[in-house]
């Protein structure tokens, strides 16, 4: 593709056609990955992270930590661990956000590929392997990882994210972004797109660089790919509390962004059909009950057994996926917390993003 058409891709979003990424060789003696790893208050689970990691049956990586200040013990932790384990330490002064401290060690790495992962995302061994021969197969300019169904943590909460995740994670090989909980890129391609932003919205506050990374690629003729096979375990250490928090947090800042990038009702990863036909139908129905108590009339819990119906026939593969993976038990209490408690927190945080998009992007134009 021209210069002139990737110029027009971008301010469309419509590519021209999809291209390919070369397969490449190794260079001879050339290092071949670079694993780079963000930290902030990640004492309790970076141990964790490089035990697995340094388990993988790939062995030709470098790691390169970047310690994002923090308010516990994760200096001490880290000095401990150099002791056990061959990493390159870059320490911020401050807290600077996920988005700097991804590029700083980019810029660090002496391998051609890099491989973005959590400082709470642990790797199985074939997972670096597989997402290197995949990136190196052509057909895709950057490849990711799911999260594995089962949360490494063992509560209700963390393993009902995980397997939602899962779920929506490997609906489809080629998505419209890929998490840097497992992002593998050329290093060549990293440069020549400009990694990740670094503004506040995006690189900090929102943390959906990834996902702005992932659009950039798309409109300029790429395509991107998630193979269910290469999966990742991710450390939620969730409880009733943090659960709903995350989902207020992530429901606000993805309308944000979402919103900017006018693609609202796009299926997108953690911002599903599912999900969004979810809330609505619930919202709906909470309508629907109050009409009922306030004229006395069961008529409107009529409507509200309909939209119920269309909520779970649209989540009944999710559902079952749970309920293969989990049993019934967890399928009860996971249909419960999705349909009557998770979808509230979820149009909650929406709202708010709704409100704060209007007041801080189209109205005060804080972020561009």
């Amino acid at each position: 593709m021209s210069a002139a058409k990737k110029q027009q891709a971008a301010k469309t979003g419509k590519p021209q056609a999809a291209r390919t990424a070369k397969p490449r060789a190794a260079e001879p003696g050339k290092l071949q990955v670079s694993v780079v790893i963000p930290i902030h208050n990640g004492a309790a689970t970076i141990p964790v992270v490089l035990e697995a990691l340094y388990r993988s049956d790939f062995k030709d990586f470098e790691v390169i930590l970047v310690h994002d200040y923090s308010t516990d013990n994760t200096g001490e932790v880290l000095k401990e661990l150099s002791q056990k384990y061959p990493f390159r330490l870059i320490d911020f002064p401050e807290h600077r956000g996920v988005s700097k401290a991804r590029n700083a060690g980019a810029r660090e790495v002496r391998g051609e590929i890099i491989l973005f992962i959590d400082a709470d995302c642990i790797l199985l061994p074939k997972t670096m392997g597989q997402c290197v021969e995949k990136l190196r197969q052509g057909d895709s300019i950057c490849v990711g990882g799911a999260y594995t169904a089962a949360a490494w943590d063992k509560d209700f909460f963390s393993n009902f994210q995980s397997i939602y995740i899962h779920y929506v994670e490997t609906k489809v090989e080629h998505p419209d972004y890929i998490a840097t909980h497992c992002m593998t890129i050329w290093k060549k391609t990293y440069d020549e797109f400009g990694g990740f932003k670094e503004d506040y919205f995006i690189g900090h506050a929102a943390s959906v660089e990834d996902v702005e990374l992932s659009h950039r690629l798309i409109r300029a003729g790429y395509q991107l790919a998630r193979p269910s096979y290469i999966q990742v375990q991710h450390m939620f250490r969730f409880n009733f509390h943090k659960s709903v928090r995350n989902a207020v947090r992530k429901s606000k800042y993805w309308t944000m962004y979402s919103l900017n990038n006018r693609d609202v009702m796009k299926d997108s990863g953690a911002a599903s059909y599912e999900l969004k036909v979810d809330v609505g139908t619930q919202t709906i129905n909470i309508i629907l009950a109050a009409a009922a108590i306030a004229t006395f009339s069961w008529w409107p819990l009529l409507g509200a057994a309909f939209l119920y119906g269309i909520n779970t026939a649209v989540s009944h593969n999710l559902l079952r996926l749970i309920k293969k993976e989990k049993g019934w038990w967890f399928l009860i209490r996971a249909t419960a917390y999705f349909q009557f408690i998770y979808p509230f927190a979820v149009a909650y945080g929406a709202f708010v993003g709704i409100l704060k998009y209007i007041w801080e992007v189209k109205l005060t134009r804080q972020y561009s």
